[in-house]
């Protein structure tokens, strides 16, 4: 008997946003965050067990004995980052992501670490009026024979101007 595939993705509608204030007064700026595609790690078979990454680019690669299934939706997480306001000039921004730990995916009282965030570009120097497309991809942690369901979570992105 094979293993049922075990499907795992970060849904849209789920993401946590933070601190989207300027950080002083004289700014009449705030900066926009709009999701445009769901973190997705795709199917797979968990079999022994290891790890799927997501790049910032959307390569999906595998460790150990995890089996990737075809998965047309699997791919990195993106953003539209943006300003609002009337002022003129660039804004300069810093990104945080989780803290490796801190996030996972759950699918009943069954559940996955997600780590290793990363994005593209790795600074933002400026945000011109138009905006900046923001990539990011992480690491799921499968444990040998996770139980087969459709695992969900959220992750906070916090985007603040200097």
């Amino acid at each position: 008997m094979l293993p049922r595939p075990c499907p795992a993705f970060l849904p849209a509608s789920a993401l946590t946003l933070a601190a989207l204030l300027p950080l002083a007064a004289a700014h009449a700026q705030q900066i926009v965050l709009n999701n445009t595609r769901s973190l997705d790690f795709g199917s797979f078979v968990a079999a022994s067990g290891g790890s799927i990454t997501i790049s910032p680019t959307g390569m999906r690669t595998r460790t150990g004995g995890v089996v990737l299934l075809n998965s047309q939706m699997a791919g990195q997480a993106g953003f539209l980052v943006a300003r609002s306001g009337s002022e003129g000039g660039d804004m300069a921004v810093i990104i945080s992501l989780p803290a490796n730990g801190s996030t996972r995916l759950s699918s009943g009282a069954n559940s996955m670490a997600v780590d290793n965030f990363v994005h593209t570009p790795s600074t933002l120097a400026s945000v011109p009026a138009g905006g900046v497309a923001l990539s990011v991809g992480a690491t799921l942690s499968v444990a040998p024979n996770q139980p087969a369901g459709n695992y969900t979570g959220t992750f906070p992105l916090i985007v603040n101007f200097q």
